[in-house]
């Protein structure tokens, strides 16, 4: 199995809110909260239904490195 976080695979530069905030340590709400703020850039989050998707390098720019 490859490694998800390899710059090469799209799909492992994104995560859900709940992904995020598990790998961060964080309240779910922390990155909700964030998002529907503004406080991530526009290619670093969007709304997809009711979930949140937000960029591994948005996570790293908006709280640094993961807990």
């Amino acid at each position: 199995m490859s490694d998800t976080t390899n710059d090469n695979n799209i799909l492992g530069q994104v995560l859900t809110g709940p992904e995020a905030a598990t790998e961060w340590g964080l309240a779910e709400s922390t990155i909700r909260n964030s998002a529907a703020a503004g406080k991530f850039e526009i290619n670093e989050a969007r709304r997809a239904g009711k979930n949140w998707i937000i960029t591994r390098k948005g996570m790293q720019r908006l709280f640094g490195d993961k807990k």
